[in-house]
């Protein structure tokens, strides 16, 4: 049974849940609505969801009804049950099918790319097991499809300097390191900028080098689809978690964008959760004056940013869900930002 496909459906459930809290990836509370929990005093909540054996399991400790997750998705809405069942059906894989797709991507022979600037990076998904930039992006749960899109290099102010000479100085160069490549793409599949981010406690965590000025600094164009929704991620380790988003290469979201001749009405602009920053709270007042719709994070996410949301157990699917239900524009997005923020 998939946890991530339970995660996400409990997520669903969770409006309709009084004083609903996530104490861990594996633990939910809230008032039990068997029960009702207490009529007097509207602050207990004895409703559980929790792992036991490999399984979820949902128990009051008022009325003392235990079932199953599923069955507890069942009563609350018949609906949402059926569909979870549908999505479990397509998920689940035989063990059969499983091994041979392992077997399959075992052979696979390395591939590596024979012109432009990538050329001779070893891929992530190329790399051993215990190479520092695979169990870095191993460890930051990076989607597996992306482990190809992502390289490594192990001197990254040397190959910056061989694209842009003389980038870094002779001193810089004594202090270089391996870091993490990410391109950025533009539609034609050209590379007209890259990242280079740090696994190591290093001052500097990005850096960013720009090829092509004349391109939107924006990652994730190869594989937008601006004719749908398109979510706009602070980062481009973060959108690799949320179907059809793009990032920005640093610097300012809605400065970014400006370039674009896409409709703003398509465009979700996602900030850190940082209500207690004053800078990422005029970022988003920016992206409303401008007219851009921004998501504002619910009260009890306590997570940074998308990526430490799924390091916490939350799945790519419910935190999607979660940014739908929680986009703002115009005139709600300046009221729903002044109750959020702690500034």
């Amino acid at each position: 049974m998939s946890d991530w496909l339970l995660s996400k459906y409990i997520g669903y459930i969770s409006p309709r849940l009084e004083r609903f809290k996530r104490k861990s990836p594996t633990l939910y509370n809230f008032r039990c609505p068997i029960c009702n929990d207490s009529q007097d005093n509207k602050s207990k909540a004895r409703g559980y969801i929790y792992e036991k054996q490999g399984n979820m399991m949902f128990h009051c400790h008022n009325c003392g009804v235990t079932m199953s997750v599923p069955n507890f998705i069942k009563h609350i809405d018949k609906n949402l049950y059926d569909e979870y069942i549908v999505e479990k059906l397509r998920d689940e894989k035989s063990p059969q099918q499983i091994e041979l797709e392992s077997f399959v991507e075992k052979m696979k022979p390395p591939v590596f790319l024979k012109a432009g600037p990538l050329k001779g990076l070893k891929k992530v998904s190329q790399l051993s097991p215990n190479d520092p930039i695979k169990t870095f992006v191993a460890n930051r749960k990076i989607p597996n499809p992306y482990h190809a899109k992502l390289f490594a290099v192990s001197n990254f102010m040397q190959y910056v300097n061989e694209l842009v000479p003389n980038k870094f100085s002779k001193e810089a160069l004594q202090k270089d390191e391996k870091r993490l490549l990410i391109p950025f793409f533009d539609k034609n599949k050209n590379m007209f900028a890259f990242q280079g981010r740090s696994i190591n406690k290093s001052k500097i965590k990005y850096i960013t080098i720009v090829l092509d000025e004349s391109k939107p600094k924006l990652y994730g164009l190869d594989t937008s689809n601006f004719d749908q929704k398109v979510y706009v991620m602070e980062g481009p380790i973060d959108s690799m978690f949320i179907p059809n988003s793009i990032a920005t290469a640093g610097g300012d979201l809605v400065s970014a964008l400006g370039p674009l001749s896409s409709s703003k009405a398509s465009m979700v602009v996602v900030y850190d959760n940082e209500p207690r920053s004053r800078e990422t709270v005029k970022k988003m007042q920016k992206a409303i004056f401008n007219g851009y719709a921004i998501c504002i994070w619910p009260d009890n996410f306590v997570q940074k940013d998308v990526n430490e949301m799924v390091l916490s157990g939350l799945s790519p699917d419910f935190i999607k869900h979660i940014i739908d239900t929680n986009t703002y524009s115009d005139l709600s997005a300046q009221l729903k930002l002044t109750q959020w923020k702690k500034v």
